[in-house]
């Protein structure tokens, strides 16, 4: 009985994180670019019963899916077609990935998500443009800019966005949102066989649906109070059992 009562009590671990993983994925119904992910904690054996155990640290795996178009006609909106993902810079110049596509330039002329991370380079370097150029992105991801000063000035390239293709690889959530490789560490990572593309002038909007989620969070908190009752009901069980080996 006190294993049944210490494998529920685990569950009820589980079930708990498992509704604050939801309640975040609801709070960011409105992100741009958000995805939804699945937390898969480590398991055990025990009595030859694989079961899941809280102790060990669980992976929040990635459901990579396209989101929803939104239309702005900013030509530093992105979107980023099928599995292509974004690379981003953390401050420690650590590259990490994502779907957020609305860009922007700093004070300092580099190009920031909306969010302020920085971008990265094909070569995992900021991306900084000239000064009072008109900036503009090809499907490629290419990065042209242009002197509205000069009346037969041409688009040069000044810079490549990292795109990387994440058709062929499992992705992990990190604690601030972006993404790595499951099984590698966080940084850059080969590009799978499928082309890179973004859209321009379209972000990409959040996966989370919150009426799916809503249903989920009211099955799981039947669950959750089901399992809560079992526990007490062993627990007062286990008790009335001491009382009549005491007894006896």
């Amino acid at each position: 009985m006190d294993k049944s009562i210490v494998r529920l009590v685990s569950d009820v671990r589980i079930e708990r994180a498992r509704e604050a993983h939801m309640l975040h994925e609801l709070a960011n119904v409105s992100t741009l670019g958000f995805k939804r992910a699945f937390e898969q904690h480590g398991t055990t054996v025990s009595d030859g019963k694989t079961v899941a155990d809280d102790s060990l640290l669980s992976k929040t795996l990635v459901e990579l899916k396209e989101g929803p178009k939104i239309y702005t006609g900013n030509p530093l909106d992105l979107y980023m077609n099928q599995d292509t993902l974004l690379g981003v810079l953390s401050e420690d110049g650590v590259v990490s990935f994502t779907r957020r596509g609305d860009l922007k330039l700093s004070a300092e002329n580099e190009l920031i998500l909306g969010s302020g991370e920085r971008i990265a380079s094909e070569n995992a370097d900021p991306l900084v443009v000239p000064p009072n150029q008109t900036i503009s992105i090809s499907e490629e991801g290419v990065i042209y800019a242009l002197d509205p000063q000069q009346e037969t000035a041409e688009q040069v390239e000044v810079g490549r966005l990292m795109l990387r293709d994440a058709s062929e690889v499992d992705l992990v959530k990190l604690e601030n949102g972006f993404f790595a490789v499951d099984g590698l560490p966080v940084g850059d990572f080969e590009t799978g066989p499928e082309p890179v593309s973004v859209s321009v002038g379209v972000i990409e909007g959040s996966t989370v649906n919150a009426m799916e989620v809503m249903v989920e969070l009211m099955s799981h908190m039947r669950s959750f109070e089901m399992k809560i009752k079992l526990v007490k009901d062993l627990d007062e069980l286990g008790e009335s059992n001491s009382t009549l080996m005491r007894l006896a």
